[in-house]
């Protein structure tokens, strides 16, 4: 990593560190508990760390139009004068997002001052005071955000719709107005993506009355009856362990998805900056990770907006299995998922409180990843195959598989450490994808589809982009990439060839 990045490296850090925190209850009750508040709490300071450093050129990614510079008068800004400014506009944004963790943030702000002393640059105070500004400016961004994320708004209405599974009663509807228009002018980086996305497998129309079961459905209904359930049936070792190390369920000691595929970026960028140590700059390994965090706050709006509209709303298996699907599929009372990991708990066979249409593990990781990809062919450091597939190899490890945490089923013992090694980041869009249906909790076609006779996307997993159809979060995350690919200036010709 080059010498100069590790200033802003302490931030980026510390944002993921709040994160883990905040879902921790030794740190008390939570800020922005739950993926879309996480989502966009850490797109906010990320947006805030690059736009606070790259005040020298106005190269901004999270406002509208640029802010004014702290010193008009300067033609250059020093390195140093811009890590305060970026540093100072994250720290006051985290203040903003977990005033639970007020006095962490404080100390962390202490620590680094210490650790990065500026003694010989001019404005300090200045810049220190610019990026504050700034923070409070992208804050105010999602002035209503917490009011958008009540849980309530939602009433369950028939077949097919998102209700709460018979033994988790009382969980509520997370998220119910998050993603609904008025939404639509807090957008971090990216427009709507609302009318380009296609109606799920089964729905010809916008009420329940209108759905109509499909051979698709049915393959989709089978796949996860074998392979999500609770008593092992098709699933192998390799797939239980997909499954719990894309979860990140919101337990303690981990968080939300979108701490994970940041943590998944960064390693990703470490392993290119070991291989290629000039292969990107600070400002562009800092571009390309704020860039990947704004798009993930984004796609959860569009994600949310989806789960609960009424032309794509979905249950979950827990109570489509049991329901069954007439003469296509058979009912099987008693259904249970392997369910999502409730790691260093005690909890089994549960569902997320939200409907499953798209799957938000899909989207956010289909956003960050597809958008990392293309960033890195458009700077030379990876190639796409004819396919559309890159050829980014890289290892990672998750949380769930750290050696410390805790698996939740007796003994309860912790899980081993685990690295899973990828060999492009198409492959790591695609296995994040389909962990959702070894875990049981979601239906394959709300991640992913394949081109076929219905353009909209047949059952199947594509083997690159190219074969990609545009049901699932897949697609929406993808879309959502070459979207915020554009605003950072990655050429239209990259932008079409990775497009799924």
């Amino acid at each position: 990593m080059p010498a100069a990045s590790k200033a802003m490296r302490f931030w980026i850090d510390t944002a993921l560190e709040c994160v883990r925190r905040d879902h921790t209850p030794a740190f008390g009750s939570g800020d922005q508990r739950g993926p879309f508040f996480t989502a966009r709490a850490l797109g906010m300071a990320l947006g805030a760390l690059h736009d606070g450093h790259a005040l020298a050129n106005a190269k901004l990614l999270s406002f509208p139009a640029p802010v004014p510079p702290a010193v008009s008068a300067n033609a250059t800004v020093a390195a140093a004068e811009a890590e305060i400014a970026g540093a100072a506009a994250c720290h006051r944004l985290l203040l903003h997002r977990y005033p639970q963790q007020a006095q962490a943030l404080n100390a962390a702000w202490d620590f680094w001052r210490g650790l990065y002393p500026v003694p010989s640059a001019a404005n300090v105070a200045a810049f220190e005071r610019y990026g504050r500004e700034i923070g409070d400016a992208i804050d105010l961004l999602g002035v209503n955000d917490r009011q958008a994320g009540r849980m309530n708004g939602y009433q369950p209405g028939g077949i097919f719709s998102h209700d709460e599974p018979p033994h988790e009663t009382g969980q509520g509807f997370a998220g119910s107005e998050w993603g609904d228009a008025a939404m639509g002018a807090s957008r971090l980086v990216t427009a709507a993506i609302v009318p380009n996305f296609a109606r799920p497998p089964g729905r010809t129309g916008p009420l329940p009355a209108d759905v109509v079961p499909n051979t698709h459905f049915a393959d989709d209904f089978r796949k996860v009856q074998a392979k999500g359930a609770k008593d092992k049936r098709a699933r192998t070792e390799d797939e239980e362990v997909i499954g719990i190390f894309w979860g990140y369920d919101g337990p303690p000691e981990l968080g939300t998805p979108p701490r994970l595929y940041l943590q998944v970026v960064l390693a990703v960028l470490d392993e290119i900056q070991a291989r290629n140590p000039n292969g990107l700059s600070p400002a562009e390994e800092l571009q390309i990770i704020a860039a990947t965090g704004l798009a993930m706050a984004d796609a959860g709006i569009d994600a949310w907006h989806y789960k609960y509209s009424a032309d794509h709303m979905m249950w979950r298996p827990v109570l489509g299995v049991p329901h069954g699907l007439g003469s296509l599929a058979a009912p099987e009372p008693g259904w249970l998922p392997l369910g999502r990991p409730d790691t260093n708990g005690s909890g089994e066979t549960l569902t997320p409180n939200f409907p499953a249409y798209p799957s938000g593990h899909a989207t956010f990781g289909a956003a960050a990843f597809q958008l990392l990809r293309t960033y890195l062919v458009h700077k030379g450091l990876a190639n796409f195959l004819a396919n559309g597939r890159d050829n980014v190899r890289f290892c990672c490890m998750s949380d769930e598989f750290d050696g410390r945490n805790r698996e939740p089923r007796l003994p309860r013992e912790p899980r081993p450490k685990l690295l899973r090694a990828y060999s492009s980041l198409w492959d790591a869009i695609t296995d994040n994808s389909l962990s959702r249906v070894f875990l049981g909790v979601h239906w394959q076609f709300d991640g992913i589809t394949v081109k076929g006779t219905d353009p909209d996307g047949e059952f199947g997993v594509p083997s690159s982009p190219a074969q990609l159809g545009r049901r699932g979060g897949v697609w929406l995350g993808c879309q959502i990439a070459n979207e915020v690919a554009a605003r950072i200036g990655v050429a239209p010709a990259t932008i079409a060839a990775s497009r799924a």
